[in-house]
């Protein structure tokens, strides 16, 4: 009884990955582009290039709907071919993965423009609501997401107790590379 539901979980990991791939392409925009943000962060020492973060921001933003649009229109022929991915696991349609990650955008930006967050605050913020979703997946997918979770909530609290100042260029890199490491995980773990 205990083999077959190893195995049934471990079919449904397997799937889960599987639907997960989808959201590689997310995952390197988004990482790419909390990297740039951290380097423009660096660089306004120099200049004036908060412009450049406003760019990289509609940039991602932009990439973004272009990839769910392609993966709308990936899931539709999927569906003409009878290949149904909730039958696979359970989680429905792929796109519904980045419900929650969009609601908690929308709360951060309407925090921040109501200014319910300090501008110091806000990357700590952003830092917090990566790493949980971090866990929140590595729940599903691995472990090793759920301590890269724990390894950037660590730091954000590190950042936010010690260094509030230098938060946005530390977490705003870290949390671009975490983003982009997960993606290669997951690109590991899908072969």
């Amino acid at each position: 009884m205990q083999n077959t539901k190893q195995t049934d979980l471990a079919h449904r990991r397997k799937a889960w990955i599987g639907e997960a791939r989808v959201l590689l392409p997310l995952l390197s925009i988004w990482g790419t582009e909390w990297i740039f943000s951290a380097l423009v962060d660096v660089a306004i020492i120099w200049g004036d290039f908060d412009w450049l973060k406003q760019a990289g921001l509609i940039t991602a933003v932009v990439a973004s709907l272009i990839q769910i649009w392609g993966m709308r229109k990936e899931m539709r022929r999927d569906e003409d071919a009878k290949v149904m991915v909730s039958d696979q696991s359970g989680w429905g349609h792929p796109i519904f993965l980045l419900l929650p990650g969009a609601l908690l955008i929308a709360a951060i930006a309407l925090l921040e423009a109501i200014g319910a967050i300090g501008p110091l605050f806000a990357p700590v913020m952003r830092a917090f609501i990566l790493a949980v979703g971090f866990v929140q997946f590595g729940l599903l997918l691995g472990r090793p997401l759920v301590y890269l979770g724990l390894w950037l909530f660590t730091l954000s609290a590190i950042m936010g107790v010690w260094y509030l100042g230098y938060s946005a260029v530390v977490l705003e890199g870290m949390g671009g590379i975490s983003l982009l490491v997960s993606g290669y995980m997951l690109r590991v773990w899908g072969k």
